[in-house]
């Protein structure tokens, strides 16, 4: 049967809050949906969790090769007009797909919709919303052209099926998550629109064994996304001020880890591009000063 709306849940040892992701799908006031579970080669229970829900949803389970090729695997057997996504350690708020889909239906150039996200401890207990830590994009109507500062939360995208058919999918060079969905909306931003909800429709669980809390691992996927962003084939046809603000980001990233006078490069090719995003360029430069001195004191209070 095909669904509308296709749910998406990539799982790597995550059995113990997988159960709850799924129910929280399963309890949408939705009807036309599948869940679609990718277990990436977990070595928990997450096997035994699937099992309870063996006839609500569909199980696909492939060797570990990471949360890109994952939701890859996902997107590729589903039949949903509209892809929605869901970390198995995150949850769904009531609502969230009617919500997302009406957006996508009511808007045709709308190729993406993202929301506010309630940050969660491990027992599910709201925190604190996660715009107040990481930001929100200014145009809400579409925010496609502010995709280089800000990333939509993975677990609260609805994506329109047509934005994989143009652009790609999920690069499958990223092998754990981070920067691997920065990189994705990047390349959707080059042909649709984008809409940002500004409520929270999910749960964005903060525990121990968050990927994103291994910092060395997402500076390096971080490197890979600004690397491939600009090296992208479509690259020289954004506008001149997203290739820019790309290209600085670039340089930021590379500024540790590439030659100075490349880096550089980087930097000087951003300003020619447009020289009105110097501002934005030096932003990017006063943040990676405060994150350099703030490791540096980390440190010295340690010793």
């Amino acid at each position: 049967m095909r669904a509308k709306v296709s749910v998406i849940i990539p799982c790597y040892n995550q059995g113990m809050f997988l159960a709850e992701a799924i129910q929280s799908i399963i309890d949408q006031d939705y009807s036309d949906k599948e869940i679609i579970v990718v277990d990436d080669g977990s070595t928990d229970n997450t096997r035994d969790v699937v099992l309870r829900f063996k006839d609500k949803i569909m199980y696909i389970r492939q060797d570990n090769k990471g949360v890109a090729r994952a939701r890859n695997i996902g997107i590729q057997a589903s039949s949903g007009d509209y892809i929605a996504f869901l970390d198995a350690d995150d949850v769904a708020l009531p609502g969230r797909l009617k919500l997302e889909a009406e957006i996508l239906d009511q808007f045709p150039e709308v190729g993406l919709v993202a929301s506010d996200a309630y940050l969660i401890n491990e027992m599910g207990h709201p925190i604190a919303l996660k715009s107040s830590v990481s930001g929100a994009p200014r145009n809400h109507r579409d925010f496609r052209w502010e995709t280089v500062e800000y990333c939509a939360t993975t677990s609260t995208v609805m994506v329109r099926r047509k934005c994989f058919d143009v652009v790609g999918y999920f690069d499958e060079r990223f092998k754990a998550a981070g920067g691997e969905d920065w990189l994705a909306w990047v390349r959707i931003a080059h042909d649709f629109a984008m809409f940002y909800l500004d409520k929270p429709t999910i749960g964005y669980r903060i525990h121990v064994i968050n990927t994103t809390k291994n910092l060395n691992l997402l500076h390096d996927q971080n490197r890979l996304a600004s690397r491939l962003a600009t090296e992208w084939e479509n690259f020289h046809t954004y506008p001149d001020f997203f290739r820019a603000k790309l290209l600085y980001y670039r340089f930021a990233t590379a500024w540790h880890v590439e030659p100075k006078i490349r880096a550089l490069g980087y930097f000087m090719h951003a300003f020619v591009t447009d020289p009105r995003q110097l501002p934005f360029g030096l932003r990017i430069i006063h943040q990676g000063l405060m994150n350099t001195l703030r490791r540096q004191y980390k440190k010295i209070l340690k010793a």
